[in-house]
């Protein structure tokens, strides 16, 4: 990933990219956080996806902040054993992205204000990384949602059109 600071001032950068390298390389971004948290990481990438058009760090960027939050509350939920997934899929015609984690899953009374600017659960948060990775994933043609695993856990899912 390259070392340049996450700017959202800064215009897009578009460019023709296949997904998977994307969600690579922000992993490779994630390393020492997820020793750090203990976290075992799963990767079901879809090999062969179309490219994206899209701005390469501010893809990197949604991806590294849905992770680092679900890391965090799984932590704050002293998760026994930490694990995140996180995979790609061509789903009626554009590429689907999802992370699951292994923590407690969203409260009924946070999932509609999740997205919202100035939203936080964090004793210490902003409350903007969300509704950036939202802004982020709306410039970009897609949409992006959460929901609750019937098992435990919690689903942040994001799409983006393939380019043409």
């Amino acid at each position: 990933m390259k070392a340049r600071a996450y700017d959202s001032n800064k215009a897009a950068e578009r460019q023709r990219l296949p997904p998977n390298q994307a969600v690579e390389e922000a992993v490779r971004f994630l390393h020492h956080e997820l020793m750090a948290h203990e976290v075992d990481l799963h990767l079901a990438l879809t090999g062969g996806l179309p490219d994206i058009e899209a701005d390469r760090v501010q893809l990197q960027q949604t991806i590294v902040n849905l992770a680092l939050n679900a890391m965090q509350e799984m932590k704050r939920a002293h998760c026994p054993r930490p694990r995140l997934g996180l995979s790609t899929v061509a789903d009626n015609g554009e590429l689907r992205f999802a992370i699951e984690d292994s923590g407690p899953g969203i409260p009924p009374e946070h999932h509609d204000r999740l997205f919202q600017s100035f939203f936080t659960t964090k004793a210490s948060g902003l409350g903007m990384g969300l509704s950036i990775c939202r802004n982020i994933i709306e410039a970009h043609g897609g949409r992006i949602w959460a929901e609750n695993i019937p098992s435990g856990g919690a689903r942040f899912l994001f799409t983006l059109p393939f380019a043409r």
